[in-house]
């Protein structure tokens, strides 16, 4: 059988080296696309590839060759990656004509921004509004696209019972490990295309609302 591949963008993040850990102990072939490679920790193949040139990241889902793309960008505060990377990797998808993307992106976008906390929203109010921008352009384009926002990541042990839901109002802490896990369950779930998830661990305690 032929053994499948998955491109992670964002593999040197929190979220995404754990991706690819889970994803490589599930038989994936996984290939890391990062601006620095010495920074990816554990993938089979690395293509150099910085999201804000159009060009590059079409070369880079090109050479992968991938079954899925996967994004875990962001974190970092970098509004043009927020936005303009995740386009760019919309773009190409399309280009090298790979249908399955999963992208995570965070409470507080589109509308779940209405049910956002004051503070969230005075944090990192532009980070979501840069995010809700490319998310409503990979709504738009032709792919199987599949939407996750999170809601507050933490870095600590996984409890295994992070859920995904059809709820902008679901709010609470995850894991960056057990959101690994939801996303992995994703490239395999067809039931998933075109829908958008909010992403929480019931089992941790949940913030307050409007602090």
């Amino acid at each position: 059988m032929k053994q499948k591949r998955m491109l992670i963008f964002g593999a040197t993040g929190r979220t995404g080296a754990h991706l690819a850990v889970l994803a490589r102990e599930a038989g994936w072939r996984v290939i890391a696309a990062a601006r620095d490679p010495a920074r990816v920790a554990t993938a089979d193949e690395i293509v150099c590839c910085d999201v804000l040139s159009r060009q590059a990241t079409i070369a880079a889902v090109t050479q992968a060759r991938p079954d899925v793309v996967m994004s875990t960008l962001g974190g970092r505060g970098e509004l043009s990656v927020e936005d303009l990377g995740l386009r760019h990797v919309a773009d190409a998808c399309l280009a090298a004509e790979v249908r399955r993307l999963i992208v995570m992106t965070s409470l507080g976008c589109g509308g779940s921004r209405r049910h956002a906390s004051p503070r969230l929203l005075a944090a990192i109010g532009d980070v979501l509004a840069a995010k809700t921008r490319a998310e409503d352009y990979i709504i738009a384009q032709s792919l199987d696209w599949t939407l996750v926002r999170p809601s507050g990541l933490v870095e600590s042990e996984p409890t295994g019972g992070a859920v995904l839901v059809d709820d902008e109002t679901a709010h609470g802490l995850i894991s960056c490990a057990d959101l690994a896990g939801l996303l992995l369950r994703l490239a395999s779930d067809a039931a998933s295309v075109r829908q958008v998830y909010s992403a929480y661990d019931p089992a941790r305690p949940t913030p307050a609302r409007g602090t």
